[in-house]
């Protein structure tokens, strides 16, 4: 199968987000299936930003074509997009679109209603109630003229986990919606004390000071200040420590220095950068416990690797991939109210010899969410919307 895929930025721009390494996974699984992949996208964020010519490369078997683009306030533009998507789109079966709330997007949806292609699109968490309460003077407008068609007029809409299902049913689309988790290949993911060790004596963490870690970037949505809030309760005669590791944008700073100010030095440390999955795993292996105290998470990459590094979870009951995986094993789900997490925490610090998750739990995880096994729900759904069959009644994973 020759899949088009659509997405206003791609690898190498880690430091956009989780979304940028789900869409590289699935591309790469996709082609490791046997299938053809091309992503057209635009050079922002990448080396080249700032390039005024196309330019392609393959990146682990998939093949990526760079348009030159700029960011407006209304978001990434670029005048080539949607030509250079429907040069690709020749010698494709369907096209996959991700990226919402970007006007460049309207072209390409339009050029392919015109191919009469049919097409998916992957919010991503980006259509949840939270995206809609943010800046909603001009998000509610933009839906209404520009949006709410592109996903109206999908095949099918992709949700990562059933709480980001349940909130594109809730927008009436009239389009079926398959739940197919982020790819989270476990060969990189294992625990590692020597690692982590290592890593503890670079970052100045003594070896008996139980670390508390939120990895992911520094955000107001990942609710990091009620993080530091409950960290303030937490009995000062023993030893703790938040880290905060991940990306930290420009515009973000500010924010950072206001959560730095509550916390006395000793007891936050932050590692910022997007990090690569050597350093991760073994951040993952040196923590205690690993936090997600998210208002909103379609999914949450994070979880699904602390499991695979036989860290525990604490999450709150926003992020799609612990809801998944509270049932298995190594994740507890806390409301977000104080007491419960300070008291979760205290017990944890508490604990006399602190708790690795079970070996049967990560090798679930690992069969899971393995590369070859969300790439084959993605062939089935390309395969669904691309038979004459309606799409609705070709899979269990449907819903409307």
């Amino acid at each position: 199968m020759s899949i088009l895929h659509v997405t206003p930025v791609y690898a190498p721009a880690w430091q956009y987000g989780g979304p940028i390494r789900s869409t590289h996974a699935l591309t790469t699984a996709l082609v490791a299936g046997g299938n053809k992949v091309t992503v057209v996208t635009t050079n922002i964020g990448t080396p080249d930003e700032g390039a005024r010519t196309i330019s392609s490369q393959v990146i682990d078997g998939v093949t990526v074509v760079y348009c030159p683009a700029r960011i407006t306030p209304l978001g990434i533009m670029s005048s080539c997009l949607a030509s250079t998507a429907q040069t690709a789109s020749v010698n494709a079966n369907i096209a996959h679109l991700t990226g919402v709330w970007q006007p460049t997007m309207i072209g390409v949806q339009r050029m392919l209603l015109k191919q009469r292609m049919p097409y998916v699109v992957s919010p991503r968490g980006a259509l949840s109630a939270y995206s809609f309460a943010q800046s909603r003077w001009k998000k509610w407008p933009y839906y209404y003229l520009f949006e709410r068609r592109i996903e109206h007029m999908a095949s099918v809409l992709h949700a990562t986990a059933p709480i980001e299902r349940d909130e594109l049913l809730a927008l009436n689309l009239g389009v079926p919606v398959f739940i197919a988790a982020n790819i989270c290949d476990s060969a990189p993911w294992f625990y590692d004390p020597d690692a982590a060790q290592q890593w503890r004596q670079s970052h100045q963490i003594p070896a008996n000071e139980f670390v508390i870690m939120h990895v992911g970037r520094v955000h107001p949505k990942k609710n990091l200040g009620f993080l530091i809030d409950v960290a303030a309760s937490l009995r000062t005669d023993r030893q703790w420590r938040i880290v905060f590791v991940g990306p930290v944008a420009a515009r973000e700073k500010p924010y950072l220095a206001r959560l730095k100010s509550l916390l006395p030095t000793e007891r936050l440390t932050v590692v910022s950068g997007t990090g690569e999955n050597k350093s991760l795993r073994a951040a993952y292996s040196a923590a205690d416990a690993v936090v997600l105290p998210s208002l909103s998470e379609n999914f949450g990459n994070a979880v699904i690797e602390a499991l695979l590094c036989n860290a525990p979870v604490l999450s709150s009951p926003h992020v799609g991939a612990s809801l998944m995986t509270e049932s298995i094993g190594g994740t507890t789900i806390l409301p977000l109210e104080k007491s419960c997490w300070k008291k979760a925490l205290d017990h944890r610090i508490g604990l006399a010899q602190n708790e690795r998750v079970e070996s049967t739990v990560r090798e679930t995880i690992a069969r899971l969410f393995a590369p070859q096994s969300i790439a084959s729900q993605f062939e089935e759904l390309y395969a669904s919307v691309l038979s004459p069959a309606s799409v609705a009644g070709s899979s269990s994973a449907m819903t409307r």
